[in-house]
């Protein structure tokens, strides 16, 4: 499941998936990072689309991650549900880091979550749909819900990420970095 409804206010109004980078627009770069490893289906909350995913809209529109995570939902069938950001440009490998930790989940585990320097990445972590179930039933209107307030309570199992592949787009500043930074590998 990939979250994509957002404003994109803190990028001036840009649609965070159609930011292209090296080429690829974000959601192209995330529902490929989910399709590779492994998901069988991909839904996407948002106005965007992508080759390989089904995109549906959450109820309200802008209604927040936890409103396209209560929209989307319904649409996966599987046990285990990866929730990804759509502005993740490091996703491929964030993927793979939460798969290969996924090995040793427990039973009584509700989900797997990426920590980067101590802070939590709500949406790139691995859940189980019954947790996520029980949230939402929970919470009542998921609608402006935040993520913290939804899986707080839940028995995660963080996955540390040192090197930061959960880090996300959210501002100009961020978007620049990533460019540096590109261009120094290069």
């Amino acid at each position: 499941m990939v979250l994509a409804g957002g404003r994109g206010s803190r990028l001036g109004g840009r649609e965070k998936g159609e930011i292209r980078l090296e080429g690829r627009r974000l959601i192209d770069i995330v529902v490929g990072a989910a399709l590779e490893t492994g998901s069988e289906k991909v839904i996407i909350a948002g106005d965007v689309e992508a080759e390989g995913a089904v995109s549906i809209r959450e109820e309200p529109p802008f209604g927040g991650p936890a409103a396209g995570l209560a929209a989307a939902l319904p649409h996966l069938e599987s046990e285990w549900i990866l929730l990804l950001a759509c502005d993740l440009p490091h996703a491929r490998l964030l993927c793979h880091l939460l798969f290969e930790s996924f090995r040793e989940v427990d039973p009584e585990t509700d989900g797997l979550i990426a920590l980067h320097e101590n802070r939590v990445q709500w949406l790139a972590g691995l859940y189980r749909r019954k947790s996520i179930e029980a949230a939402l039933a929970r919470f009542g209107e998921a609608a402006d819900a935040s993520m913290k307030d939804l899986f707080g309570r839940m028995k995660l199992r963080e996955v540390q990420d040192p090197e930061g592949l959960s880090r996300d787009i959210d501002t100009p500043t961020e978007l620049e970095e990533w460019t540096r930074q590109k261009e120094v590998e290069r």
